[in-house]
């Protein structure tokens, strides 16, 4: 690229671009397609279709040289490599559910109302609304949200939205449905509901999350009745068994991994690098095996810029427990989870949680996050099949038990 001489004393001025092709004069199908749609291109030169070499050399000054413009500058997009990344977590240690804080509970709540009513922002404006209600560990509030079905957040991690309004349902009698609100939620909203139906708020176990809101229903009818009203108000939709449908079309495990966000441009050798052991992170030198690695640049900062899945050249981002999950597989260890038929509950291993996506549809089964027991995860209202489904996809050995145990 070349600007003409004197470009910055007139508000005019020739912009070079040479583009390099197999044959002279051809212009790539690639760079049509796309560079030359950009704005900067659309006023062609008056008077000329092209100008010679001779001519752009007087034009551009002793700097230019030809051979300049045959020197492959490879282009890699340019993002600010901060030590604040939405997706990096460090695994959860055991928690009490026995003790909720209410007014934690509270602010959650707030939280969410405060998000429905922006309905869409930045990593930075999420963190910032956190701060404000003095909520700590921002990284984590936002996987819960996730799970919940109240938020989306976009790959590569800037920006988030908030979720339409959905009923979903969650237990299907031939006398009596039970249905949950996902998405978007506010005061006016609930205030409607509670006047229509039989709603009920659940809190979260620590009351770390907005409380689950519960509808029940006798007849069968009701939520198609009730989204039809509603919809005149608010933008609403009745979703169904959302975590059976989520199931189904959940892809096996090798397919999801493919769809993760590939990093491109790292250059291995310019950080410091630790590789997970099936346990825990240890030093290495460059990463050179299939695996979960954190990736450091100690003259910025003590923590990881990055926690990432090396794999054939590649650098897939994904959510941290997602990628602890591949690394695990990937090193043979074999993943387990306990199901109990009689009460629908199903237990995973603290330090084998399951991808996000997957996670959602057991959390969605019920509107309730999972309650921790010792080292496990708990469930509740896990569907048999649905769960023999997402199992077979991750490749688990599903151990199943009896309430007496």
């Amino acid at each position: 690229m070349r600007v003409e001489k004197g470009a910055k004393s007139r508000k005019q001025f020739y912009f070079f671009l040479a583009v390099e092709s197999l044959q002279e004069g051809e212009i790539p199908t690639e760079v049509q397609s796309t560079l030359l749609k950009l704005s900067f291109f659309t006023s062609a030169i008056k008077g000329s279709p092209s100008l010679s070499y001779e001519q752009i050399k007087s034009m551009v000054g002793v700097a230019h040289d030809v051979y300049e413009y045959t020197n492959n500058i490879p282009y890699q997009p340019v993002h600010e490599l901060t030590c604040d990344n939405p997706f990096d977590l460090i695994e959860s240690v055991s928690i009490n559910n026995s003790f909720i804080n209410i007014d934690i509970s509270r602010r959650y709540e707030q939280l969410l109302s405060w998000l429905s009513a922006l309905g869409s922002g930045t990593w930075e404006s999420f963190k910032k609304a956190c701060a404000a209600l003095k909520i700590e560990e921002p990284k984590r509030i936002l996987r819960r949200l996730r799970l919940l079905g109240h938020i989306e957040f976009s790959p590569d991690g800037y920006r988030w939205s908030i979720a339409p309004i959905a009923i979903v349902k969650i237990t299907s009698e031939s006398n009596f449905q039970e249905f949950i609100l996902c998405g978007s939620r506010s005061i006016n909203l609930l205030e409607k509901l509670k006047q229509q139906t039989s709603l009920e708020l659940i809190n979260q176990p620590t009351g770390e999350a907005p409380p689950c809101v519960r509808i029940q229903a006798e007849n069968p009818s009701i939520v198609p009745n009730l989204v039809e009203q509603l919809s005149k108000e608010f933008s609403i939709i009745n979703a169904g068994e959302v975590s059976k449908l989520l199931a189904s079309i959940l892809p096996e495990l090798t397919t999801w991994k493919q769809s993760l966000r590939n990093l491109q441009g790292i250059v291995p050798s310019l950080y410091e690098w630790e590789l997970f052991d099936g346990n825990d992170f240890i030093s290495c030198a460059l990463p050179r095996e299939t695996g979960m690695y954190r990736m450091y640049n100690t003259k910025i900062s003590d923590r990881p810029l990055y926690t990432l899945f090396y794999e054939n050249g590649c650098w897939l981002q994904g959510d941290w427990y997602g990628l602890r999950f591949l690394a695990l597989q990937h090193s043979d260890q074999q993943c387990i989870a306990r199901y109990e038929v009689e009460t629908k509950r199903l237990a995973i291993p603290v330090s084998q949680r399951w991808p996000e996506i997957y996670e959602r549809a057991l959390v969605l089964a019920s509107g309730i996050l999972p309650k921790y027991s010792n080292s496990w995860l708990l469930y509740e209202n896990v569907d048999r099949d649905m769960m023999l489904q997402i199992c077979y996809k991750l490749h688990i050995n599903c151990v199943w038990e009896s309430t007496d145990v």
